[in-house]
């Protein structure tokens, strides 16, 4: 399948084409890969190669953020280089400009509530594997199944993420404490992360 065809199931048509324009003016390729646990999407640049990835997502809210957050480090390279930190306070001007040039803002309108949350984190916002409880509670109201989060369950209960077993020990700001139980180490985890429940 096209990208472009892709596109067009997550945003209008005339929206996917400007999308694939930018892309396509600026050499940057567009790869739809299947879920990866460890990263929702990447940018990078390989010589003169740009190129950017994306996870296979139904919930077009969580794909469309995504791939936003992305296309910012794109511009914000072109820009600047490695010169600027990859999360830094450029980046975070760009994906809130883009947010607004692509006018993603009418993609998420039809809930009001998720709208405002989403404003909320363009105003600061974190790389994708930091995205906050909020935001991502927000996006899982539309997933086709249900995602339980490690914000969900108790100090002291115990937990299945990315296949290893882990006791959920203390919270903090925005990760926990979590020890692993195979190997009795301790980690933190994000409250956001997707848990399965034991």
């Amino acid at each position: 399948m096209k990208i472009q065809e892709y596109l067009e199931k997550h945003l209008p048509p005339s929206k996917a084409e400007s999308i694939c324009d930018y892309l396509k003016v600026r050499n940057c390729t567009l790869k739809i890969t299947r879920p990866r646990k460890t990263k929702r999407g990447d940018f990078r640049q390989y010589h003169n190669i740009l190129s950017i990835s994306v996870n296979h997502d139904d919930n077009s809210y969580r794909f469309l953020f995504t791939l936003i957050h992305e296309i910012a480090h794109l511009k914000t390279f072109i820009e600047h280089g490695n010169k600027v930190k990859p999360h830094g306070k450029v980046w975070k001007s760009n994906f809130k400009e883009l947010f607004y040039l692509f006018d993603m803002e009418s993609e998420f309108d039809r809930n009001e509530d998720l709208l405002m949350i989403v404003k909320e984190e363009l105003e600061n916002p974190k790389a994708c594997s930091g995205v906050g409880i909020v935001l991502e509670k927000a996006f899982s109201a539309y997933d086709s199944e249900q995602v339980f989060h490690l914000n969900d369950i108790a100090e002291g209960a115990e937990f299945i993420f990315k296949g290893v077993r882990y006791k959920k020990l203390e919270d903090r700001r925005s990760r926990v404490m979590c020890l692993n139980v195979h190997n009795q180490k301790k980690y933190t985890i994000s409250k956001a992360a997707g848990i399965e429940p034991c």
